[in-house]
């Protein structure tokens, strides 16, 4: 007798892709499973740009500095008697010099003296370009010089000379030449020097009225 042969079973071909589409489709992300992109924010620089202040060594008034020059300390004061609200470009400006000085370790009687005050003034424009103007000097009318030891003292108004117009400091460069005794009551002396720089800020003239 003949062995029943196997039943086989078959789905018809347009339910085989059907199914097929469904696994492909089940392998993907579900969209509630979807990340969003994430946003980074750049961060910002804010840049802040500051000036610095104009440099005013007469701001309050008056200036007291103090030098030395070998064995002698010379102690300075410096003012206008012009008002620095009026110190524009264009004018000559007065600066007021006051000059005394000690003897560190000196004999008792050994003098100094101021024999010459040189000074070098440079006008500083708008883009900051120096200009060198005229030099002031005052050298001393009597041999061997102004006696400037203590209490006495050396008292001078020098004339600054206009800057060109626009300019908006002065840089003043004061040099003080002193002639010190050897020894007291001696005619040979010991010649030093020392310097001081001070800055004044100008201000801008003011305009002149049109007239119509």
């Amino acid at each position: 007798m003949a062995s029943p042969r196997a039943r086989q079973s078959t789905l018809p071909l347009a339910t085989v892709s059907i199914l097929a589409a469904l696994g492909v489709a089940g392998c993907g992300t579900p969209p509630w499973q979807t990340a969003s992109p994430s946003v980074s924010a750049s961060p910002t620089t804010t840049t802040t740009t500051t000036s610095s202040p104009a440099v005013n060594d007469l701001a309050t008034g008056s200036l007291k500095r103090s030098l030395t020059a070998g064995a002698a300390k010379v102690e300075l004061t410096y003012w206008s008697t012009l008002d620095l609200r009026q110190w524009t470009p264009e004018v000559p400006k007065p600066l007021n010099v006051v000059a005394s000085a000690t003897l560190q370790g000196g004999a008792k009687g050994q003098q100094t003296f101021l024999s010459a005050v040189r000074v070098a003034t440079t006008a500083i424009g708008a883009d900051g370009t120096p200009k060198t103007l005229d030099a002031v000097d005052d050298t001393a009318s009597v041999a061997p010089g102004y006696l400037i030891s203590k209490p006495n003292s050396y008292q001078q108004v020098l004339t600054l000379p206009a800057a060109p117009a626009g300019s908006t400091a002065m840089r003043i460069t004061l040099t003080y030449e002193l002639l010190i005794q050897s020894a007291p009551k001696a005619d040979t002396y010991l010649r030093q020097a020392t310097s001081d720089t001070i800055q004044v800020p100008l201000v801008a003239a003011p305009s002149t009225p049109k007239t119509p």
